[in-house]
C-alpha cells in the first residue's frame, strides 16, 4: 500500500501548480475510472484499484481504465466528395471547396448541387410507379369459383361502395402466406 501511494504522489502535478490541483480535487473529488474487468460501469479511485488488485496489477488496471484519447480532428471526418457532372467520363471526385475554386462561388454551388447523388424515391412514388407498370392490383372474388381477378374499382362497381370494400378486403391474400396463395392459383390453373 505504501509503494502505491508513493507512485500516486509521483504522478501528482508539479510543485508550481499545487493549489490548482488541490482545488480541482476538492471540487471534483479524487479521479475515478471504470474498472475494465467489470460490466457494472461503477468507477473507482486509484487507491481503490490498488487495494483491490494489489500494487503492481492495480497500476496496470488503473492505466487500462484510462479514457481513450480522442482521434485527431483531421481523421475524424473527411469532407464529402462528388463527381463533376461536367466531366461524365471522369471518375475523380471533388470537395465542395474544390468546386467553388474551379467554378467560382455562385456556379460552384450550383454544380455542387447538380453533382449530388440521386435521392431514393419515396414509398408513395414507388407504389404509384409500380401500379403504372403493373396496372392496378387485382384480386379473386371470394364469392365466385372461377378464380377470375378484378380490380378494386370493379369490386366497388359490382357490389356498391360499402359491400365492395368488404369483399375487396376479404379477397386479399393472407399477409403471412402470399406465396402459398400464388402457388395454389398456379396449381389450380386457369378457370374454365
Amino acid at each position: 500500500e505504501k509503494k502505491g501511494l508513493k507512485v500516486w504522489k509521483k504522478a501528482a502535478p508539479k510543485a508550481e501548480e499545487p493549489k490548482k490541483a488541490e482545488k480541482k480535487v476538492e471540487e471534483e473529488g479524487p479521479a475515478k475510472r471504470a474498472d475494465p474487468n467489470e460490466t457494472s460501469g461503477k468507477k473507482y479511485t486509484k487507491k481503490e484499484f490498488l487495494d483491490l488488485y494489489g500494487e503492481k496489477k492495480g497500476l496496470k488496471v488503473w492505466k487500462k481504465a484510462a479514457p481513450a484519447e480522442a482521434a485527431p480532428a483531421a481523421k475524424a471526418e473527411k469532407p464529402e466528395k462528388r463527381r463533376d457532372p461536367n466531366e461524365p467520363e471522369s471518375k475523380k471526385k471533388y470537395t465542395k471547396e474544390e468546386f467553388i475554386t474551379e467554378y467560382g462561388k455562385k456556379k460552384g454551388e450550383k454544380v455542387w448541387k447538380q453533382a449530388a447523388p440521386a435521392e431514393e424515391p419515396k414509398k408513395e412514388e414507388k407504389k404509384a410507379k409500380k401500379v403504372e407498370e403493373e396496372g392496378p392490383a387485382k384480386r379473386a372474388d371470394p364469392n365466385e369459383t372461377s378464380g377470375k381477378k378484378y380490380t378494386k374499382k370493379e369490386f366497388l362497381d359490382l357490389y356498391g361502395e360499402k359491400k365492395g370494400l368488404k369483399v375487396w378486403k376479404k379477397a386479399a391474400p393472407k399477409a403471412e402466406e402470399p406465396k402459398k396463395a400464388e402457388k395454389k392459383a398456379e396449381e389450380e390453373g386457369p378457370a374454365k
